[in-house]
């Protein structure tokens, strides 16, 4: 078409895929997983790959909107983001194509309607590396004004056109007017595409290419996700900038192919046991989020300095704790503040016996919906706690399952990203985390994100109005127990942050704090510990020097500290 306006310059790869028989011994690993799979043809600094090493991909459409949605976040890290789905093929019981009135300069032309039925399938793309790939040798023309990136743009819809169809458009038709749409039988659901551009390629002119987003809408419909809908994805970064806080959120969803053993107990954010991995080819560093429990230790423990067995401890010494965590976090390997277990089971009780029920319990309200875990009978006790040690001393022999790159000091100081003011309907704050049992994650596994999972503190009896209280928590993870045990799922695990609201409410003020553990390496650096730990507890070997003292919270030193060195 004469009168079509194009852009200057004609975008022309050839593409040359070689395949060498042998690698060579001077390769990294990366390089040779590489090699393994049938790595498409856009060079790439991160591929994504399924763990089991099967292909295709078969990659679900979450995991693209994961990455899409925090594009602009890592506008500077990522360089180009290809994406590529399956192809649809078109018919009229699955996607059909139709174009706006009077696009075509003969619409009733026999020509028209070959070329029309000619086009067989539909792909979704992010990049023209996804037509290339696709055709290998193709040719392909943008229009003036438009460009590439728009292929990313996941509000408006695109599409490029084999040539063969755009010649028969009208030559003076306006670029509003060019616009083919997509249709869905099975959901009813359809999208408009603004025509952007024109491809020509030694191969049959059978398909046509459509922004990602617009296309994985179609499919979708009214559904959160659709399965088996990405072919490829590929991240190119810039090298020059700071790329490990990319990494990090990367690492949320899939798993570093450098040390896969760590993500063997995980679930991704996107509730699966990370089915996919990243290979990168520009040395990133990793992000090490299993915690070695392997060493000889030094264990701090906290007493009365009376010698009362009962600790019997006041809340503002764990607050104090918890506040000061990273003075004195790179210590230490593990903090265990003990507060016990709250709630009452009513199986304890013949039936109809009357008993008195702790005065907070735990609710199963999402941020956007009410209705997640309220088929599952809730568990009758809640436990606050700041280390799984504390899980698996009372549930014996449990693993516990971390979601994406939670750890365990996550449990002691929420993640100042996790913070939400108004978290639920009720307007509770996100102020910790929780574990919870195995079967409330099998219940809602379902679910497209881990996010989803949450759970809020809240008064028994909301008659009164001095004892309400909302806080919210979401789950981090899930504890399972051995198949052969006798222990029950009777406990959800909550964080002590957000938890210590209670202690504002006069009903709670004055429950103890049962225990206090603390565990370092043995070649920590131990004067600076007990030099921080001196502002609260006296040294049990000199307890006595303290007698009439006051400590940082203005309090006398009623309790000490005592250091057991080379624990295995």
């Amino acid at each position: 078409m004469e009168s079509r306006k194009k852009a200057g310059i004609t975008i022309v790869i050839l593409i040359v895929i070689v395949i060498t028989a042998l690698l060579s011994v001077s390769c990294d690993r990366s390089e040779k997983l590489l090699e393994i799979f049938n790595v498409t043809t856009f060079k790439s600094d991160i591929v994504i790959k399924r763990v089991d090493g099967q292909e295709p991909l078969n990659m679900p459409l979450k995991y693209a909107m994961y990455i899409l949605r925090s594009r602009s976040e890592f506008e500077d890290e990522i360089v180009s983001l290809n994406i590529s789905s399956v192809r649809y093929m078109m018919s009229n019981t699955s996607l059909s194509m139709s174009s706006s009135e009077g696009i075509y300069a003969k619409s009733d032309s026999s020509e028209v309607k070959e070329v029309i039925d000619s086009i067989k399938y539909c792909i979704g793309i992010t990049t023209l590396n996804g037509i290339f790939t696709d055709k290998e040798v193709s040719k392909i023309t943008l229009y003036e004004g438009y460009t590439a990136d728009l292929l990313e743009d996941n509000l408006q819809n695109y599409a490029i056109i084999p040539s063969t169809l755009s010649k028969h458009i009208k030559a003076r038709l306006s670029d509003a007017k060019k616009v083919i749409s997509i249709k869905n039988s099975t959901t009813n659901s359809f999208e408009n595409f603004k025509i952007i551009g024109e491809y020509a390629t030694d191969k049959e002119h059978d398909a046509i290419y459509l922004s990602f987003g617009g296309l994985s809408r179609t499919v979708a419909g009214v559904n959160m996700d659709v399965s088996d809908h990405i072919e490829y994805m590929e991240i190119d970064v810039d090298e020059n900038k700071d790329l490990a806080n990319f990494v990090y959120y990367i690492n949320n969803i899939f798993a570093d192919d450098n040390m896969l053993s760590q993500y063997s107990k995980r679930i991704n954010r996107l509730n699966e046991p990370y089915p996919y991995m990243f290979i990168n080819t520009v040395g990133l560093e990793p992000v090490y989020i299993e915690e070695d429990a392997d060493f000889e230790k030094n264990v701090i423990t906290i007493s009365r300095i009376d010698g009362k067995e009962n600790l019997e401890m006041s809340h503002l010494y764990s607050d104090a704790l918890v506040k000061d965590y990273f003075d004195y976090s790179r210590y230490i390997t593990d903090i265990v503040i003990s507060t016990g277990r709250k709630g009452v089971n009513p199986a304890d009780y013949p039936s109809g016996t009357n008993y008195q029920p702790y005065g907070l319990k735990l609710m199963t309200l999402g941020r956007s919906q009410d209705s997640i875990w309220m088929d599952y009978p809730l568990p009758p006790y809640h436990q606050a706690i700041t280390s799984i040690s504390e899980i698996k001393s009372d549930k014996k022999n449990s693993e516990i399952y971390f979601y994406g790159t939670y750890t365990n000091k996550d449990l002691v100081v929420q993640r100042e990203e996790d913070y939400r003011n108004r978290a639920t309907q009720r307007g509770s704050a996100m102020e910790g985390y929780a574990i919870v049992p195995a079967p409330m994650f099998e219940a809602i596994r379902h679910y497209v994100s881990t996010d989803q999972q949450i759970l809020e503190l809240c008064a028994t009896d909301e008659s009164n109005p001095n004892n309400l209280l909302y806080v919210a928590f979401t789950a981090i993870g899930y504890y399972e127990l051995p198949e052969d045990s006798t222990d029950q799922y009777d406990v959800i695990y909550i964080t002590y942050v957000g938890n210590n609201n209670k202690y504002k409410k006069e009903a709670y003020k004055n429950e103890y704090i049962e225990s206090i553990t603390i565990e370092t390496n043995c070649d920590a650096d131990m004067e600076s510990l007990t030099r921080y730990l001196r502002q609260y507890f006296a040294p049990s070997d000199v307890a006595g020097e303290y007698t009439g003292l006051k400590n940082e919270l203005g309090l006398n030193y009623e309790y000490c500290y005592t250091i057991k060195e080379n624990v295995d």
